[in-house]
């Protein structure tokens, strides 16, 4: 405080002992140089600058030592976001080179399952294959024997009508008469042993 206060002190005198040469200056007027005049400024402008690197001292140190930290909190951010646009670009490639990994597994597996699936559907349809053999084997086995039975029951039709027309033809109504005689014969036959007993 101390230095502050001598400082300014003399800055005072210094002022002081401008306006005097000043004004010895003003009254002396002579034109060309004047070493008074010169020296007149001279202090004029140390007193100027020197007021003014007095009073904005502590501002401007705080203004820049607030840039300076600013800044170097900036350059602070910017490594930091480097290193994690780093950090993150290596995790992005890693995934990367993990999805390729994982694209080839899927496709292996993606194949595996096709295989399997194209075999269990061939085997399905060799089964149903099989399975419609046999059904159509069983039906056509029914409708063999149905056929065979329909063919048999035709055949019986045909040879007993084939047979009436035949006896028939050979029956004559004498030929019948005797056969109704013999069966008459027959049945009086059989009576006749019963009634003996």
């Amino acid at each position: 405080m101390t230095y502050r206060f001598a400082l300014l002190r003399s800055g005072l005198f210094i002022l002081i002992m401008l306006l005097a040469f000043s004004w010895l200056g003003a009254a002396e007027a002579e034109p060309g140089f004047s070493l008074t005049v010169f020296l007149g400024q001279v202090v004029n402008f140390v007193v100027l600058f020197g007021g003014l690197a007095y009073l904005l001292y502590k501002p401007l140190l705080k203004f820049l030592q607030h840039k300076s930290d600013q800044v170097a909190e900036n350059l602070k951010l910017s490594e930091e976001r480097r290193i994690d646009s780093l950090q993150r670009l290596e995790k992005s490639r890693e995934r990367l080179s993990q999805l390729d990994k994982e694209i080839d597994r899927m496709k292996i597996e993606a194949e595996a399952e096709a295989t399997r699936e194209r075999e269990r559907i061939t085997l399905e349809a060799r089964n149903e294959a099989e399975r419609l053999k046999k059904l159509a084997k069983e039906e056509i086995d029914s409708m063999v024997k149905s056929s065979q039975r329909e063919l048999k029951v035709y055949t019986l039709d045909l040879s007993i009508s084939l047979a009436e027309k035949r006896i028939e033809e050979k029956l004559g109504p004498e030929l019948h008469r005797k056969i109704i005689y013999r069966a008459i014969d027959k049945l009086g036959t059989l009576d006749e042993p019963a009634a003996s007993n």
